[in-house]
């Protein structure tokens, strides 16, 4: 509960500071270069783990809520630019026990997330953003089981391989999607770029 607390006061601090910055600020040349800034906040859907055909309990899994940052490092490498950001990512599960008693499991992933934005496109396109990417960190989970009176917590490294894209309907507002996994399969967001 206290993550989800932080969690949701970071992103609104967050998306409070880029869309002043956004008022002000004139962007990178579309789609992506060095020096572009992306604030990417989404929705996931899909688990790590398929807990009903597992255990052949009935979980009820929420869509994750993410917040993600860019910034385009080095450009002109091969078609693309290079981008290093971060990730934060908080979803949240439960079983309920025919009893009414409640097994919760939660979890945060922090980490660091590498990308490689295609710019082939750019001369036709320059609003659309194809990217792939490598995310490392930690997953950050907690466990209460009211049925059996445990609680644990847990923290693990953790990795993943991503692709989306993104396709910028002004140069500061846009729209992406990303499927792969750091802590759900499908993304679905709005970015602000600066």
């Amino acid at each position: 509960m206290k993550n989800a607390v932080l969690f949701k006061s970071a992103v609104a601090a967050l998306l409070i500071t880029g869309f002043g910055y956004a008022a002000k600020a004139q962007g990178g040349d579309p789609p992506f270069v060095k020096g572009s800034n992306t604030i990417g906040l989404s929705i996931g859907f899909g688990d790590y783990y398929n807990y009903a055909t597992t255990y052949g309990y009935g979980w009820t899994v929420l869509p994750s809520i993410n917040l993600s940052y860019d910034h385009g490092f080095f450009e002109d490498v091969g078609p693309g630019t290079i981008g290093i950001g971060g990730i934060i990512g908080i979803k949240n599960r439960y079983y309920k026990y025919g009893n009414g008693d409640k097994y919760t499991d939660n979890s945060v992933i922090v980490g660091v997330r590498g990308t490689y934005h295609l710019t082939l496109l750019a001369d036709k396109n320059n609003k659309f953003d194809p990217y792939g990417g490598v995310f490392l960190g930690v997953r950050i989970r907690n466990t209460n089981d009211r049925y059996w009176d445990e609680t644990h917590s847990y923290v693990n490294p953790t990795s993943g391989l991503f692709v989306g894209a993104k396709y910028n309907f002004v140069p500061n507002f846009g729209a992406f999607a990303e499927v792969g996994y750091d802590i759900s399969f499908l993304k679905l967001g709005l970015n602000l770029n600066f």
